[in-house]
């Protein structure tokens, strides 16, 4: 999937692996996870709750809509950095 930036960078995720793409789980959900003794690798690829996008010239984050598969995944969320430490 490519994605624009609103700073003109072009953001793909073909590659594997990638510094583009994040999956974040929230506590619950590790927790679920971390109920078995074991954890596939590859099931944790389908069980995040959000997938996000770092922009790597503007540091933009692109949050995207749960669950939603395909070259045509909604952008839920934007945010812009405020200020870098």
């Amino acid at each position: 999937m490519v994605q624009w930036c609103k700073c003109d960078e072009r953001m793909s995720n073909t590659s594997c692996p990638n510094d583009i793409q994040y999956h974040v789980y929230s506590d619950r959900t590790m927790d679920k996870i971390l109920e078995n003794d074991t954890v596939d690798v590859l099931d944790l690829s389908g069980i995040y709750d959000y997938e996000v996008w770092l922009c790597p010239k503007c540091k933009r984050l692109y949050i995207f809509e749960p669950f939603v598969r395909g070259e045509d995944k909604p952008v839920k969320y934007i945010y812009k950095l405020e200020s870098e430490t």
